[in-house]
């Protein structure tokens, strides 16, 4: 097994193994893309593309639920909470407020007493000052506490599912900088864990995508892998720095000369690693355009020892760099 380095010197990992430069790379967009000038993979990692088919075709709602944000996920609960006890209230006053007993004495108007005997009924709370009178009512009673019963259980299984989610919270440079490295330059951008658990065994796949003219003067979209300096790292206790040492050899040279705007390079990043928190697999992507490259740059240290001797990492610094002169 090869040796591993937890805290490298220069924090980039493995050397990477020499591919075949002209090895066929596929990351499922289309070779057709001379019409397209917009990224392929967004900032957040997600697909910039967008979907042709109708609204509730497309739409999931377990997907839905999961996947939004937990602010979202709060807002979108109450209001289905509140939405619910209207209508079972509504329906109460449907039925005839005097059928709902020792409302008598209450201050709230019909409406409010109708919605606060529901969600009474729908937490299974029942505090005994309104009971329903008639078939009617105890009917509506019944309905409401079984949509209470089968509604937290619903929530209790999607707060499960969303909590049990392992998710990437890897933070990417918002730059990559093109700078000097031993006899030549480089590309470099740089990556850390924005969380306190611990990821391992992490692999990285770089991929330069532009547009190249073929023989027959056809515009096509080109993918090949980028040879890393590291493409391997044990753990990511600190920021890890990603080198492509640009050569003749590299499609970053052919860019260059012809122009990044002219071949609308874009350098496609996939990230996969081992969370012990989950104890499963994560990924996250992402991706640089060619004006989110900044050249003659050199990242600045994110990390440094206090008098203690401790480590301290700051995560905010992770996008700064210095021009050179």
């Amino acid at each position: 097994m090869a040796k591993r380095n937890f805290f490298s010197k220069r924090d980039r990992g493995n050397a990477a193994p020499k591919e075949d430069e002209d090895e066929f790379h596929d990351l499922g967009f289309s070779s057709f893309g001379g019409k397209n000038r917009k990224r392929f993979i967004n900032k957040d990692g997600s697909f910039n593309v967008i979907r042709s088919t109708s609204f509730f075709k497309d739409f999931h709602i377990y997907q839905f639920l999961v996947s939004m944000s937990w602010t979202s996920f709060a807002c979108t609960t109450l209001l289905f909470y509140f939405v619910i006890n209207c209508l079972f209230a509504g329906l109460y006053l449907m039925v005839g407020i005097e059928y709902l007993s020792g409302t008598g004495g209450d201050d709230l108007s019909p409406f409010w007493t109708a919605f606060f005997f529901s969600v009474q009924t729908l937490t299974t709370v029942g505090y005994g000052s309104v009971s329903p009178i008639g078939f009617g009512t105890n009917l509506i009673a019944a309905i409401g506490a079984l949509t209470g019963l089968m509604s937290f259980a619903l929530i209790t299984g999607l707060l499960f599912a969303r909590f049990s989610k392992p998710t990437a919270s890897i933070l990417f440079s918002e730059n990559a900088i093109i700078s000097s490295y031993e006899n030549g330059n480089a590309l470099m951008f740089r990556l850390a864990n924005r969380r306190r658990n611990m990821l391992t065994n992490l692999q990285i796949e770089v991929t330069a995508a532009w547009l190249s003219r073929d023989d027959k003067g056809h515009v096509n979209r080109v993918y090949k892998p980028l040879l890393l300096e590291r493409d391997a790292l044990s753990m990511l206790p600190l920021t890890w720095t990603i080198v492509h040492p640009i050569t003749e050899k590299s499609p970053i040279a052919d860019c260059i000369k012809h122009g990044f705007e002219k071949s609308d390079l874009e350098i496609i990043v996939v990230l996969e690693g081992y969370d012990d928190t989950f104890t499963s697999t994560i990924r996250t992507h992402t991706s640089y355009k060619y004006e989110e490259l900044i050249w003659n740059a050199k990242f600045d240290s994110a990390f440094y020892f206090n008098e203690e001797g401790d480590t301290i990492l700051e995560v905010d610094k992770l996008n700064s760099y210095t021009v050179l002169k």
